[in-house]
């Protein structure tokens, strides 16, 4: 019996989505806690940090495995699941691009998502006009070496590709990002997209309704810039 996943989070896909991807291509045996904002106070104490996400590890054995905080719950499944490269290289390199992603990811959540109102559309501005267009071009860079295949790294779907699609999941549904981020400007990126949202497993999870549910939250949860999540879709 293969080990169960259990992904505690809130109905959005927010900082777990890299990780429920992983879990989609590896074709593991998980499912998801999800809280809403009402039920998280009371829950709250019970984490081991106060914060979500969290993942549950049961293994065959019945043994659970708690898990804290994004990243290490990306760090744990990508070596798990044979998604960090084949060699101490091909690692450099994928960490290389998860740093590119990371920190874009941390400028996007803390400088404009929760950033004070005041502050919010100065950043947003700069995201669009200086951020994201320094992203796109470290990328594009970064892929054209590897042969402009849709992965950043050899030639299979690595945690740096699935970081780089659910970034794109995450800006472009903000108004005005796409006329800086799209086919013409980012080619391979675009490829990158399509090779990990084309995978079949996880497209059958993105073509859910429990997809669907948490991208109509997450659009409703966001309206400060006019939030279109049908601009994440780019496989049919």
């Amino acid at each position: 019996m293969s080990p169960k996943y259990q992904i505690h989070y809130f109905g959005v896909h927010g900082v777990v989505a890299v990780s429920r991807a992983m879990l989609c291509i590896a074709g593991a045996d998980w499912s998801q806690r999800s809280e809403t904002f009402d039920s998280w106070p009371a829950v709250k104490a019970s984490t081991p940090f106060g914060t979500l996400p969290i993942m549950n590890v049961t293994s065959e054995s019945g043994e659970v495995t708690v898990i804290p905080e994004s990243m290490a719950i990306e760090r744990y499944l990508a070596k798990k699941f044979d998604m960090v490269g084949s060699t101490e290289a091909e690692q450099i390199q994928v960490d290389v691009a998860l740093s590119l992603n990371n920190s874009l990811s941390t400028y996007w959540i803390q400088r404009v998502m929760y950033a004070a109102p005041e502050a919010t559309a100065k950043a947003f501005d700069e995201l669009k006009t200086s951020k994201l267009p320094t992203w796109i071009a470290s990328c594009e860079k970064v892929l054209a070496k590897n042969g402009s295949n849709g992965h950043f790294v050899g030639d299979k779907i690595t945690v740096a590709d699935i970081s780089a699609s659910a970034l794109m999941d995450a800006l472009l549904p903000a108004e005005g990002v796409d006329a800086v981020l799209n086919e013409k400007t980012a080619p391979n990126l675009f490829a990158v997209k399509r090779k990990v949202d084309g995978h079949p497993k996880y497209l059958a999870y993105r073509k859910s309704d429990e997809f669907a549910q948490m991208s109509e939250v997450q659009s409703k949860f966001v309206t400060k810039f006019g939030f279109d999540m049908k601009k994440i879709h780019v496989v049919a």
